[in-house]
């Protein structure tokens, strides 16, 4: 069994960055998908430290598998 995940990393107004992680993407989503959903949340977006998002830095899918060794 292996499992999927999707990682948008975030640029913040403090240097800093914000990440949000979704299981099971859909398999075919493109980079233009993701930059057009991020401007959506961009500007509703705010660290737990109080700093604004500002961009998206960076996009990632992530799978791994498992295995149970016998």
């Amino acid at each position: 069994p292996y499992t999927t995940l999707f990682r948008s990393v975030f640029k913040t107004n403090s240097k800093s960055t914000m990440t949000i992680t979704l299981a099971n993407p859909r398999d075919n989503v493109t980079l233009g998908e993701v930059k057009a959903a991020a401007a959506k949340m961009i500007p509703v977006l705010v660290t737990s430290a109080g700093a604004d998002v500002t961009d998206l830095e960076k996009a990632t899918v992530i799978t791994t598998s498992e295995e149970e060794l016998a």
